[in-house]
């Protein structure tokens, strides 16, 4: 049944629905309301046997309700696309046919796909199964229905979560605006923000701006988000960055975000535009520095990044790298030995990929590449961790805490160049250095450009230390 896709009549009749349901709800002390009380019962006595039927109409109401109100927001949601000009016209269709509950039968059988089927190789290819079999148009409205599972969902195409995500982060715009968050509201209107993307009209190059691409987003807790750059469907390098402790859905505008593209910025030049990036930030990570020195954030991250990857379904001739940060980097390393084989893996500033030599990464295909300023304060984060283990700092050896080798000292890995790896002073520690490797200006974008030469496949022009053989 389709049901009129006005967001004010779905609101008013889902308030219609709440007024019955009230009726129906049991007061204090477990008892009906007036309407079918004990008074009522005792004059009539035949409600007795109607009381699961009763019960029964009760939850229906709400769950009509709340699906209604669901159905409000996605249309309002097509109002407001209506005004966009960088919004592709099939998303506005789409949230029109998915506040109608034209695709409520379709998405039924998606849930049911997905329910109970852990993430991985057999259940993407089932959704892309599911996806590749829909009109357009009807793949539109089940994903924009159903935003929360199809957005973060291996399998689904790329331009149905780009939609599907732009919708959730649409929705906790109007959310937070609506209880006054101000600030929260505003950080959520940066994520919507177009980008400036080049393209190619009679044989000039043309910047436009172009919606965000997003394949997750989720503001719960510290929040949750993976933004793309670059054409992810004709790329022939495909990039993962992962940044480290203290980001989260605050920070990554002006800071992971920032620093991808970045990245992205010199991956793209080198390729001839044939390269994407993907700054990930799909799991929980450490907020403080003692939250840095545990394991458990890794252990956890590895196998949601590998599964994140596996989902992407890439083809066989893209070549990927993962480029983590600080303990960003450990998740990495822990998503390799999870079974993620990229092409490159790259620590960046790293305080440790999990192992204590290369080869127990288990991954003897991936080329290993690191890098760290001298004077980087996360030199001593290894060593830290060696004596915590040993019981050396005067405290118990823990096996949760401490993260391996330094990644520029194991055999097997080749230390790229930063920009600052001649300075004449390397005394002491420069608490600032750590953040300064994503760059397109000074000296530490000779760390950037070496990342983006390894991204594409060609030989970074400064390296320290060539790789051994393992």
């Amino acid at each position: 049944m389709l049901w009129l896709a006005d967001a004010p009549s779905l609101r008013a009749l889902a308030a219609r629905l709440d007024d019955v349901s009230g009726h129906l709800a049991p007061h204090a002390g477990g008892v009906l309301s007036p309407v079918f009380g004990p008074g009522q019962m005792a004059r009539h006595p035949e409600l007795a046997q109607h009381a699961d039927r009763l019960r029964a109409l009760r939850r229906w109401c709400e769950e009509a309700s709340a699906d209604l109100r669901r159905r409000a927001a996605i249309a309002e949601q097509a109002e407001a696309v209506a005004l966009d000009p960088v919004e592709p016209p099939a998303v506005r269709t789409g949230l029109v046919a998915a506040a109608s509950g034209a695709g409520d039968a379709a998405l039924s059988e998606l849930r049911l796909l997905v329910e109970g089927r852990e993430a991985g190789p057999g259940r993407d290819e089932a959704v892309a199964a599911f996806f590749a079999a829909l009109p357009p148009d009807a793949a539109f409205a089940v994903a924009l229905a159903g935003a929360a599972l199809v957005g973060p969902l291996g399998g689904a195409p790329y331009e149905l979560r780009y939609a599907a995500n732009r919708l959730l982060i649409r929705q906790a715009r109007a959310e937070a605006a609506a209880l006054w968050l101000t600030d929260r509201a505003a950080l959520l209107a940066r994520l919507l923000e177009p980008r400036a993307v080049p393209f190619t009209r009679d044989g000039k190059v043309v910047v436009r701006p172009a919606p965000r691409q997003f394949l997750l987003f989720d503001p719960r807790g510290n929040g949750r988000v993976a933004e793309v750059f670059g054409d992810l469907a004709s790329a022939t390098s495909v990039a993962v960055t992962v940044p480290g402790t203290g980001n989260n859905l605050t920070t990554y505008s002006d800071g992971p975000g920032t620093n991808a593209l970045a990245l992205h910025d010199f991956a793209e030049r080198f390729s001839a535009g044939r390269t994407a990036t993907i700054a990930w930030m799909g799991c929980d990570l450490p907020q403080t520095l003692p939250q840095a020195a545990w394991t458990s954030y890794a252990e956890a991250g590895g196998p949601m990044l590998r599964d994140f990857v596996a989902g992407l379904r890439l083809r066989d001739d893209v070549h990927t790298t993962l480029v983590g940060h600080s303990y960003g980097s450990t998740v990495t390393g822990h998503a390799v030995t999870a079974g993620l084989r990229p092409r490159n893996l790259v620590a960046v500033a790293s305080p440790g990929w999990g192992v204590y030599s290369a080869d127990g990464l288990h991954a003897p295909g991936t080329r290993l590449y690191a890098l760290r300023h001298p004077h980087d304060v996360i030199g001593v984060a290894p060593v830290l961790s060696l004596m915590s283990k040993t019981g050396l700092l005067g405290l118990l050896a823990t096996p949760w805490t401490g993260h391996g080798q330094d990644p520029v000292l194991l055999d097997g890995v080749t230390r790229l160049a930063t920009g600052t790896d001649r300075d004449l002073v390397q005394l002491g520690f420069d608490v600032d250095a750590h953040g300064d490797y994503f760059t397109t200006t000074g000296r530490s974008r000779v760390a950037t450009e070496n990342i983006a030469r390894v991204i594409v496949g060609d030989p970074p022009s400064i390296g320290l230390r060539k790789t051994r053989n393992r």
